[in-house]
């Protein structure tokens, strides 16, 4: 734990949390921590064990064993079915697709969602309209579900997990569904959520969308957490980055990157390559960001004419992701040998 999470509160916490389904291991000693305002992406490959956590966290399934702990006025109270009812009311989920009534109305499937969870009832009217404004669903609103589209269903699937006003969102997948202007409009939904300090466990498929709005990334695979941090840190640790750099002034590209090597070789951690369909040139580095910023004043010092110079985060995440699922992947794959040739000799 860094030191800026060590002020936070903590929301919820995983405590050495296992599933298991006969001799299958859903999710496998998960121990993890979600802060006050925080977004958490939760990545995986699919049947990595991230509904599964989630639905446990939702007390939808029970664990077989470890724990799930619930910040309740400043104090966190391991969830049971004895306190589920109060410990979860601070909570919003989404899991897996929602389903509705077809003759309901947004309107009417929302007023029900806030009255369940106790929101009070002279402010539903305006907390409704307000939560579909926010998806851009407002036009809708009256319209009844069954004339939806998946997508659009969706999107009233993620504002009835936050019709109460909780301080914690739970979505798993919310992006399920949607068309580019959608997943636009649920990104900015996101950022709003963000803005207001809320809390958000957010499973996603969708790299971009989660580099763009997350705080930290938990990647977990075959059950197992491999690795959680901010992106920045994740980054400097995997000890590779790419920076995107676009110049005014240059005219050869193979000239251009004899220059650069000059300029800045001491700090590249591979080849400059020159992207011909974007007319921007790679820098591989560490990922350390001292060293990105040491690059940019050796580039300017040098005369070079930088008007773009950035780190791709989506692309970054990715090959974070790959990499850490791809370890994961030949680390189970060696465990699954060693097994087998135990059972044998058995």
């Amino acid at each position: 734990m860094n030191q800026n999470e060590s002020k936070k509160e903590v929301l919820i916490e995983f405590k050495h949390l296992t599933k298991k389904f006969g001799h299958f291991t859903a999710v496998n000693d998960l121990s993890l921590q979600i802060f006050q305002g925080e977004v958490l992406g939760f990545l995986g490959p699919n049947g990595a064990g991230k509904s599964t956590a989630m639905k446990m966290m939702a007390n939808l399934l029970n664990p077989t064993s470890g724990e799930v702990w619930v910040n309740y006025n400043h104090k966190l109270e391991k969830l049971t079915k004895y306190n589920q009812d109060y410990l979860l009311d601070n909570i919003g989920f989404l899991i897996e697709n929602p389903a509705f009534y077809e003759n309901n109305t947004p309107r009417q499937v929302l007023t029900l969602f806030a009255k369940l969870k106790g929101y009070p009832r002279n402010k539903i009217h305006e907390r409704v309209e307000e939560v579909v404004q926010m998806i851009g669903m407002g036009q809708w609103i009256d319209n009844k579900l069954g004339t939806f589209s998946k997508g659009m269903r969706q999107k009233i699937g993620i504002v009835s997990a936050v019709v109460h006003d909780p301080a914690i969102i739970v979505l798993d997948e919310p992006h399920t569904g949607l068309d580019p202007k959608a997943r636009r409009e649920v990104r900015d939904f996101l950022l709003k959520l963000k803005n207001l300090n809320k809390t958000v466990f957010l499973s996603s498929h969708l790299l971009y969308e989660v580099s763009e709005v997350a705080d930290r990334i938990a990647i977990i695979s075959h059950g197992i957490l491999v690795a959680c941090d901010s992106l920045d840190n994740l980054e400097e640790e995997a000890k590779r980055s790419v920076i995107d750099l676009e110049m005014i002034g240059w005219e050869n590209p193979g000239e251009t990157i004899i220059k650069l090597k000059e300029t800045v070789g001491q700090f590249l951690s591979g080849p400059i390559y020159y992207n011909r369909d974007q007319k921007i040139f790679e820098l591989q580095f560490d990922g350390s960001q001292e060293k990105q910023y040491e690059m940019l004043h050796k580039l300017i010092s040098a005369g070079i004419k930088v008007i773009e110079y950035s780190v791709p985060k989506a692309g970054l995440l990715e090959d974070l992701y790959l990499k850490y699922v791809s370890e994961s992947d030949k680390t189970f794959k060696q465990f699954q040998k060693k097994a087998v040739k135990v059972e044998s000799i058995l």
